[in-house]
């Protein structure tokens, strides 16, 4: 391939995809802060298991999944797929809410 340089003669598989630049620590840092912030403030709650499964089928077909981290957020994928308050930087999910709940949990309207 003129692209990637595989070869037929390197074998039958295909080359394994370069791995993706993670933000900085910083960034990581400060990005794990605003969603333990947002996580704590909507009362902690997770998402049900069919919007987690949801959620980690979506990120599994990403260009951007780095291993167990998002690759653009720098996120582990698995906690935060898991937090109701969450969405993906890509926008490719977004926070949950239950339906008839304004605060996202509580049962208060």
């Amino acid at each position: 391939c003129e692209m990637c340089g595989w070869t037929p003669e390197e074998g039958s598989k295909a080359p394994v995809a370069e791995k993706q630049k993670m933000p900085s620590v910083l960034k990581r840092a400060a990005n794990f802060a605003k969603s333990a912030f947002n996580h704590m403030a909507s009362g902690a709650h997770k998402a049900p298991d069919h919007v987690y499964k949801s959620r980690i089928e979506i990120c599994n077909s990403c260009d951007k999944l780095n291993g167990s981290k998002c690759s653009e957020c720098g996120c582990f994928v698995s906690m935060k797929a898991s937090w109701s308050s969450e969405k993906c930087p890509l926008e490719k999910w977004t926070e949950y809410r239950p339906a008839g709940r304004k605060c996202g949990g509580c049962g208060k309207k």
